[in-house]
């Protein structure tokens, strides 16, 4: 299978981090940012980079981005460099554009754009935050959707251990158990397989299911106060 190829525009320290990733995963990337020093940042790791400025056509033809699998636009709070960039994108070609934004009243107005996907990093940090701050057991959230999530639970010393196929967690909650880690080591766990105290489970559901599983398994959260 042939490698994909990404162009990460803005070097920020969002920018930079999706240039890790990506590198990490074999990808091969293209990063430009107008700034001098942000570009030396990544200049180790990548042999494509360039101090560049995103809104001038000729430079993306240049280093050949309208060949790439997918441009990501990372600048966020530079709103007029990323709504021009978009459309040259759109304009060469670029199958996938996903864009940065840091206020959800462009989020339509990229789409219109060009843009086959807006992403809002600050947001999704804060509902990601407040889940967590809302349930003593997540250990993470990553929300997929309006309606569905991943969470990391991680099991308590009080719990009993039981195996899936008679947990039953789609039948009866409406959740899917898709990773278990234990002592170090991650598995996908089959309906023969135990969930035992102190495992972190990640699960896929809604949020309101996700809690009440947690629940079932956990106990109800302390302080919270029974119907009459």
């Amino acid at each position: 299978m042939a490698k994909k190829s990404f162009a990460v525009i803005g070097l920020g320290q969002f920018g930079i981090s999706i240039v890790e990733e990506l590198v990490g995963n074999g990808a091969d990337v293209i990063a430009i940012d107008s700034d001098e020093e942000a570009v030396k940042k990544v200049s180790g790791i990548l042999p494509t980079v360039a101090v560049a400025n995103s809104t001038d056509d000729e430079a993306l033809k240049d280093l050949g981005i309208k060949d790439v699998d997918a441009a990501i636009v990372a600048y966020g709070s530079h709103i007029e460099a990323s709504i021009l960039t978009t459309v040259i994108l759109k304009e060469m070609g670029v199958k996938s554009i996903i864009v940065r934004v840091d206020d959800a009243y462009y989020m339509p107005i990229m789409k219109k754009l060009g843009a086959t996907e807006v992403i809002m990093p600050q947001k999704a940090a804060g509902v990601a935050l407040a889940n967590r701050l809302g349930n003593e057991d997540f250990k993470d959230f990553y929300k997929l959707d309006d309606k569905y999530s991943v969470v990391s639970i991680v099991i308590n010393n009080a719990y009993v251990p039981a195996q899936l196929k008679d947990l039953s967690s789609k039948d009866k909650y409406g959740v899917n158990i898709v990773l278990v880690i234990r002592n170090g080591r991650s598995f996908v766990p089959g309906g023969n397989d135990s969930l035992l105290p102190n495992d972190t489970i990640f699960v896929v559901g809604g949020t309101k299911e996700i809690r009440n599983f947690r629940e079932a398994i956990n106990g109800v959260k302390r302080g919270r106060k029974k119907a009459a």
